[in-house]
């Protein structure tokens, strides 16, 4: 007789069908869940992870959502992805469209939802920033708070990654987790940041940055409202200066064009930070974007074949197949 390793003991079963049916039939948060049976909400977690794989937990996929999952597919074959997560839309509000806040909202969770996959003792999570990057690890902030996982930055920039990072949990900082590139995310010269890349403590994490399990970026559009424009990084005007060279996003501070090649900008050389190339290689690089105004900056970066994968709204995703 064949073992099925995923086949729950008696006991198990018994455990794993209670705290699936509060999460999915009687709708709790999964805190909701473990406070009922007296468990942690990792626990909890972990317990439907395994509750799915023992064929415990079925998952019926309505119109919606099968939409997306060829849409999903189109995506990972016009792009050259290993995967690709599609969101649904939501019906507009009465006189209204999904507002852009709205849909970083939903994309975060559904990052937050996939890397909790990856999330464990021993793992690194190398991060960019921005909003969606931002959203994603608040929403990350227990598990990464009570895990052994470790998260370090891809650029520099401490005070925007202290902003950024402050939702999370203290005890990934007590534990020595988070680690920063000791330095600006853009210096006033090209030999500052030349040799700041020369530190052994910048090297250091940008070489630990470079062994990451996997990596989280958001995708910057050129508009008014940018992160690198509210970070007081740039202004209005030489973010206008780079759309008129032919820039159309960004990526960690890198503007590409619209077939995803950098640009030739002093910019590039006063960032201290890992370069495309490194992110290129890390094993799985995620980007997490959506909306009309990023069509153009995520094709680009697409283009470029950063990405191993995209998480993205319906709407966008049907631009970038159409």
């Amino acid at each position: 007789m064949v073992h099925d390793a995923n086949a729950p003991a008696p006991d198990d079963e018994q455990l794993l069908g209670r705290v699936a049916w509060y999460y999915h039939h009687d709708g709790l948060t999964q805190d909701e869940v473990g406070r009922r049976l007296g468990l942690s909400r990792i626990k909890v977690s972990r317990l439907l992870e395994r509750a799915k794989r023992a064929g415990i937990i079925g998952i019926t996929i309505h119109s919606t959502n099968r939409d997306c999952l060829v849409l999903e597919e189109r995506v990972r074959e016009c792009h050259g992805l290993a995967e690709a997560i599609v969101i649904p839309a939501l019906p507009p509000p009465p006189g209204g469209h999904e507002t852009p806040l709205a849909t970083n909202e939903r994309l975060t969770q559904a990052a937050a939802s996939y890397l909790m996959n990856f999330i464990s003792d021993g793992s690194v999570l190398a991060v960019g920033w921005g909003d969606a990057v931002t959203h994603t690890l608040k929403r990350l902030g227990h598990l990464l708070g009570h895990t052994g996982a470790s998260v370090v930055t891809l650029t520099g920039g401490v005070s925007t990654y202290l902003q950024m990072l402050g939702g999370l949990n203290a005890p990934i900082a007590q534990a020595q987790r988070l680690h920063m590139i000791p330095s600006p995310l853009i210096t006033s010269r090209a030999a500052t940041a030349s040799a700041l890349l020369e530190e052994p403590a910048v090297q250091e994490v940008i070489a630990m940055a470079r062994r990451a399990d996997c990596a989280l970026i958001g995708i910057g559009a050129l508009e008014k409202d940018a992160s690198l424009v509210r970070g007081g990084y740039l202004s209005n005007e030489e973010l206008a200066a780079y759309r008129a060279k032919g820039a159309v996003g960004d990526i960690i501070g890198r503007f590409l064009d619209h077939r995803g090649r950098p640009l030739d900008l002093e910019i590039h050389d006063r960032i201290v930070g890992i370069d495309l190339q490194s992110l290129s290689a890390i094993a799985r690089v995620i980007g997490v974007a959506g909306g009309a105004l990023k069509v153009e900056a995520i094709r680009a970066v697409l283009a470029g074949g950063t990405l191993d994968m995209l998480i993205t709204d319906e709407p966008t995703a049907r631009a970038l197949v159409d």
